[in-house]
């Protein structure tokens, strides 16, 4: 049954999360006159000059997208696409839902917030928002074009467009709108970041043994040797959760004070990692 509702997830998930994020533009977004980067901007350009319909313009748009996702990225993934945007554009088109307020700022960063956790949940499931996403991962692929970039001037022409259209203030708060949907994007993506710590010491079996007591964490053994002594030592690796990074710093220094340790933030941790799991006894992984 797991296996069932795990593999059905992904095809569940599109259609949801299309519904929130035309919830954000019927309601917030749209009636106070901002629109979204990509396609999807483009379209709702086209419909404020000449009233043909966002959701059946974005469909069209997509098209082409659609042929280059399937060539470069397979099947599955141009089916959760089209999923997303098939359920976008009918609820953006066919449903009338009330406008929550008039505030032009509440809108914009309440509408970024939920259209980027409806953003969010299609790319965790394996799908996207179609678009120039597709496109820039097309770009980054094939020609190494960095995708940020590629994006950020495209929607920079979709926006300065935008000023042209609903005026330079609409423009501005579209802006707001973006950067709330992106961080809350990013928040989603990374939501199970981790810290990786690389840790040289004198007196790394017992600083191991701690963290494998305390903080019930693996720990790897990496073999170093410095460059200018030349001396072998041992690197401990371990992976924590940021709640975990102070405890870990006091457990290191109070086992060896002249350590050597580097923290950094790891976006995902794939394999068993629970921040209970019960202690393992000590041996060399």
């Amino acid at each position: 049954m797991y296996r069932l509702i795990r593999a059905a997830w992904p095809y569940l998930a599109m259609p949801l999360s299309a519904m929130i994020a035309a919830v954000a533009f019927r309601t917030l977004l749209v009636p106070n006159e901002m629109i979204a980067g990509g396609i999807f901007g483009i379209a709702l350009l086209v419909n404020r000059l000449t009233g043909l319909p966002a959701g059946a313009l974005t469909l069209l748009l997509n098209i082409p997208v659609f042929a280059l996702g399937l060539r470069e990225f397979g099947t599955k993934f141009i089916v959760l696409t089209g999923l997303f945007l098939g359920a976008f554009s009918i609820l953006m088109d066919l449903t009338d839902l009330p406008v929550l307020t008039d505030d032009r700022l509440l809108a914009a960063v309440f509408g970024g917030v939920l259209s980027g956790i409806g953003y969010g949940m299609a790319l965790r499931a394996g799908g996207s928002s179609g678009g120039l996403d597709v496109i820039g991962k097309a770009l980054h692929k094939r020609m190494g074009i960095d995708v940020g970039e590629a994006l950020m001037v495209l929607n920079g022409l979709i926006i300065g467009a935008a000023g042209l259209v609903f005026g330079p203030e609409a423009a501005m708060y579209t802006l707001i709108s973006m950067f709330a949907s992106s961080r809350t994007l990013d928040g989603l993506l990374t939501t199970r970041a981790k810290r990786t710590a690389l840790i040289v010491t004198d007196r790394p079996e017992e600083v191991a043994e701690r963290i494998l007591q305390e903080l019930h964490r693996g720990v790897t053994f990496l073999e170093g040797e410095g460059a200018f002594t030349h001396a072998r030592k041992r690197i401990l690796l371990c992976v924590v959760t940021r709640y975990e990074v102070a405890q870990l710093k006091e457990i290191v220094l109070e086992v060896d004070p002249q350590a050597f340790m580097t923290i950094s933030e790891t976006s995902e941790v794939v394999g068993r990692f629970h921040p209970f799991a019960l202690s393992l006894p000590f041996r060399r992984r």
